[in-house]
């Protein structure tokens, strides 16, 4: 049984070791990755093929090691060999490096072709994990959709949609994804803070424009810690028009202050 060692530096991948592998072997030779600390916390999955139209994959189970896909050496030739992982809504990829698959007793038609399909359970448990992130609203939708275009242009080079089952179950967590955006869109529509907006009375009136501002929007102003000191000796009113709200103070201020203010809109 021959056992390919592979160093991860980062994202370089080197082999540290020859071994002779022969076309036709199956659920027999395998792969040892030493990973250093950028790595920790990703599910790690191997990525094989001697054709880019046929790529096979493996996840790595806690040693780092897997064995090697039977599609992936099944005829005579250069084998590559890379690994990517997946933590939260982080994507790393490595290089590629190649052995030679040396011609054995057995090739091409008597092993089988099907793709592995444990990379496509990580995937959906990565989708998953970023589905559960926008229900909590830990992120912003546009850094979801960004992240989302990200993964998917990684995942793509990988020909990680080739299967139609899985695809389908993508497409279907993708579509529960798209509502939970539209919904954090929803809230952020609803909710909004404009920051470090500098406020200045002037015959203690100050207006602030923002077009994010309806006559409806219910308004809370939040001074600085620098802002409060001074604003905490009057009593300040907003009074919120279409595109613009205004600050009442009950005493004259002349310094100018800064504040963040939530703008809440029915």
């Amino acid at each position: 049984m021959a056992q390919i060692k592979l160093l991860l530096e980062k994202q370089l991948l080197t082999i540290q070791n020859q071994e002779i592998i022969s076309s036709g072997d199956s659920n027999f030779d395998s792969c040892k990755f030493t990973f250093d600390e950028s790595w920790d916390g990703f599910t790690k999955t191997g990525v094989f093929y001697q054709d880019k139209a046929n790529v096979q994959y493996a996840v790595l189970g806690k040693d780092d090691t897997c064995v090697i896909p039977a599609a992936a050496m099944a005829r005579a030739g250069r084998m590559y060999i890379g690994v990517f992982g997946i933590k939260d809504t982080a994507v790393v990829t490595s290089t590629l490096e190649f052995i030679d698959i040396k011609e054995g007793a057995i090739s091409g038609d008597n092993v089988s072709t099907e793709p592995t399909d444990d990379v496509f359970l990580a995937i959906v448990a990565q989708y998953q994990r970023i589905a559960d992130l926008m229900y909590k609203y830990e992120t912003t939708a546009a850094q979801f959709n960004a992240t989302m275009a990200e993964q998917n242009s990684i995942l793509e080079t990988l020909n990680a949609f080739d299967v139609e089952e899985i695809s389908r179950k993508l497409d279907l967590i993708e579509d529960r994804m798209i509502n939970y955006t539209n919904l954090a869109k929803e809230i952020q529509e609803r909710e909004i803070i404009i920051r470090d907006v500098p406020v200045k009375f002037v015959n203690k009136v100050c207006r602030i424009e923002n077009d994010a501002i309806t006559v409806d929007s219910l308004c809370d102003v939040y001074f600085d810690e620098y802002s409060f000191e001074i604003a905490s000796n009057a009593l300040i009113m907003p009074v919120s028009y279409d595109g613009y709200i205004e600050l009442t103070s009950s005493i004259d201020i002349a310094d100018e202050l800064t504040a963040n203010i939530l703008v809440r809109r029915n």
